[in-house]
């Protein structure tokens, strides 16, 4: 486990690093930064995927021994979707060998690739908030999370009727009305 051999630091002696340069050789890493940057930062509650659960008392642990106040952790499943890859370190080899056009993609499940493919930002909170900070582990299905886009555009998209000229089919009515009719109705039943 996380607490027989802890990793707090890691080494860099042959390669500079892409910021410090040569002005550092060791750095803290996630498990020693954190809880010591949580405390003193004034976090109350860390929020954290399951992932870290063996790495709990690790947390505790580190600001006990240092004397730090002592900040709660509460642990909620990540989001996952049927057959999509959501790692970011497995997303950014697409990015890197240039098979997509960046982040921002909307073939990428990212935040910045569905609002480019046209998710509403309502929507995208919804969905959010419907989903809750379970720790069960769910995989969502795309479909569902479309459903709650149409569902918010539904109530301010107008709607509009077209005939093709190309492919029309004339209708004759007999023991009608003489004359053309026109009708003019609201852009939308429920928002004029």
């Amino acid at each position: 486990g996380t607490m027989r051999d802890p990793v707090l630091y890691r080494q860099n002696i042959v390669n500079a690093h892409h910021r410090t340069g040569t002005t550092f050789k060791a750095y803290p890493t996630y498990d020693l930064a954190c809880p010591i940057v949580d405390s003193l930062e004034g976090v109350t509650h860390a929020l954290r995927t399951t992932e870290y659960n063996d790495r709990d008392e690790q947390y505790q642990w580190i600001q006990a021994t240092l004397g730090l106040r002592r900040v709660r952790i509460h642990s909620f499943s990540r989001m996952n979707f049927m057959y999509t890859e959501l790692s970011k370190r497995k997303l950014a080899w697409f990015v890197e060998n240039g098979h997509v056009t960046g982040w921002d993609d909307a073939r990428f499940p990212t935040v910045r690739g569905v609002v480019r493919r046209g998710i509403n930002i309502t929507a995208l909170r919804n969905f959010m908030y419907a989903q809750g900070a379970s720790r069960r582990i769910v995989n969502m299905e795309w479909g569902k999370f479309w459903a709650e886009n149409k569902k918010e555009i539904d109530k301010t998209a107008k709607r509009f009727m077209a005939i093709d000229k190309t492919s029309h089919v004339v209708l004759h009515v007999t023991n009608g009305p003489s004359g053309n009719s026109l009708v003019t109705t609201d852009y939308h039943p429920k928002n004029p």
